[in-house]
């Protein structure tokens, strides 16, 4: 599946980066996510659909 990998500015959690990325399932793209921003908060994104958050703020569960 097509996903979207956003890293966010730690303090002002805005955007400052995003790339597509490729997994079979949302468990490997958000695995994906904490290999690329290790330490640092990110989101995933399918579609309309917002996978992950590193933030903690109530997103689905792995």
């Amino acid at each position: 599946m097509h996903y979207r990998l956003y890293g966010l500015h730690p303090v002002s959690g805005r955007i400052t980066q995003g790339r597509d990325i490729t997994a079979t399932t949302d468990a490997e793209a958000i695995a994906l996510g904490e290999r690329e921003h290790a330490g640092g908060p990110f989101e995933i994104w399918c579609q309309s659909r917002r996978v992950f958050s590193s933030a903690g703020d109530g997103v689905a569960a792995r």
